[in-house]
């Protein structure tokens, strides 16, 4: 007989408020996996009022993504706050509506596309390596989150709107002062229990409704441009020069798409594609820094890739990369962005002896199973070899428990587009400097905010 919520296990809580004062919003995803290794793979805990199931099994997990979006959805309360910021797109589209908007956004990060986007990326690679050299010839010191943040800003907003908003070279962004408002917000209301926001507004509250107006009248406007340059000039149907282009375009071929679905898209393209990508490259840098045999392993194939170049100036190169993009794989599983993840069932279903009702809360810990001994050799260790198809030192390497990008019809459509972003600024990075501890390793915490993000570090970097 399948085991139900009422008969699993978990810690012992108090009245009203259940487990929610052994718990904190910032390191939450350690917290689970804690209970995880103490009560099995599928345990019960409540916070407040609220019951959640947390699953660490990869199996189970695995499942779930497979049958989304016919048996399982994202928590419909995480869809309801990003709405409320007016990024109702893919993410939280489900059904027939996300099967439309899949179709059309996808046509917009295909292989086609990444290529006539790449000047874009190369112009802030480039950007990036000015800034660096310059900081490696007068102090020797950077502020790499910064930068990298700063980086993807460009980039994202180049790709998603074709404006280049050059705030590596230029202090202060419009759009990033508004971002920096509403990461933080979206991810308070999503962990917190009552929903405080519908009940007493605060200033945080109120300085989130006007970042939201703001971005969504600023994306608008591009929107309106958007569609004015493609009737202007209508060989942009064949090669678009961003991404709203592309999805404008494949709306208008496909039909059934809004301005608010295109609008919404493209925050959603902002709220993902900075974020998941500069903490990505941040944790990889964070972890090189403890191994200077790894960078010097990227540093021997990235120099004969490149010779004298400092970076990439083609797009075929990045395929050419299967070291560094090892690293990058590597960082990923040892430092996930996204490490824990919420659903729940549109209806009553069994997995692996588990029965999940309809509308349960389930909470999802991706890293879990990313950390096994029995899912990779050495699990704990850095080793970058372990994703080469030759030579491998690890004879266990179970990638169906490695979803980075999630898996089944909800894989993540910029994947291919993170990850040569990624490849760009790790090859420059190592291709040109030597990087180093300036803040102590142990001061480099976790902190889950909308994704898993490093604490403030800085490092030091001198040219080779």
């Amino acid at each position: 007989m399948p085991i139900c919520s009422a008969k699993l296990p978990g810690p012992k809580g108090i009245p009203l408020l259940g487990n929610l004062l052994q718990v904190k919003s910032d390191t939450i995803h350690n917290d689970i996996q804690k209970w995880g290794e103490e009560f099995g793979d599928v345990f019960k805990f409540r916070l407040g009022h609220i019951q959640l199931i947390g699953i660490l099994d990869y199996e189970i997990i695995a499942e779930i993504l497979k049958e989304r979006p016919d048996l399982f959805i994202r928590q419909q309360k995480m869809g309801n706050i990003l709405k409320d910021a007016g990024a109702h797109g893919l993410f939280t589209a489900e059904g027939d509506e996300w099967k439309l908007q899949r179709k059309i956004i996808t046509k917009g990060l295909d292989v086609k596309h990444q290529q006539t986007f790449f000047p874009s990326i190369l112009t802030s690679t480039e950007r990036l390596f000015n800034k660096w050299e310059k900081a490696a010839s007068l102090s020797g010191e950077a502020n790499i989150q910064q930068d990298l943040f700063r980086f993807t800003v460009d980039v994202t907003t180049s790709l998603a709107f074709g404006i280049d908003m050059n705030t590596q070279e230029q202090s202060g962004s419009v759009i990033q002062d508004h971002m920096e408002k509403i990461f933080p917000t979206i991810f308070k209301r999503i962990n917190s229990p009552i929903p405080f926001h519908k009940l007493l507004r605060t200033k945080v509250d109120k300085e989130f409704d006007k970042a939201c107006e703001a971005i969504q009248m600023i994306v608008n406007d591009f929107v309106s441009d958007g569609k004015k340059r493609i009737i202007e000039n209508p060989n942009l149907k064949d090669s678009p020069e961003n991404m709203l282009d592309a999805i404008l375009i494949a709306a208008d071929e496909e039909g059934g798409m809004e301005n608010k679905d295109v609008t919404g898209n493209l925050l959603t393209i902002l709220l993902a594609g900075e974020d998941t990508t500069s903490h990505s490259l941040a944790w990889a840098a964070s972890i090189l820094i403890e191994r200077p045999d790894i960078q010097e392993k990227c540093f021997q194939e990235v120099n004969t890739i490149l010779g004298d170049k400092p970076f990439m100036d083609s797009f075929s190169l990045h395929t050419e990369m299967k070291y560094t993009e090892a690293v990058i794989m590597e960082a990923m599983r040892l430092k996930p962005v996204a490490p824990i993840m919420l659903f729940e069932p549109l209806e009553d279903t069994v997995i692996k002896g588990y029965e999940f009702k309809k509308g349960e809360r389930l909470l999802t810990h991706m890293r879990s199973s990313y950390t096994r001994d029995e899912n990779f050799s050495k699990a704990s260790e850095m080793i970058p070899e372990r994703w080469m198809k030759k030579g491998s030192p690890c004879p266990h390497h179970n990638t169906n428990a490695f979803t980075p990008f999630g898996s089944g019809p909800r894989f993540c459509p910029g994947r291919n587009l993170a990850m040569l972003e990624m490849k760009m600024v790790l090859s420059m990075l190592i291709k040109n400097f030597k990087i180093s501890a300036k803040t102590p390793q142990e001061d480099i915490k976790e902190i889950m905010a909308f994704t898993m993000m490093p604490s403030n570090f800085e490092v030091k970097i001198q040219k080779r």
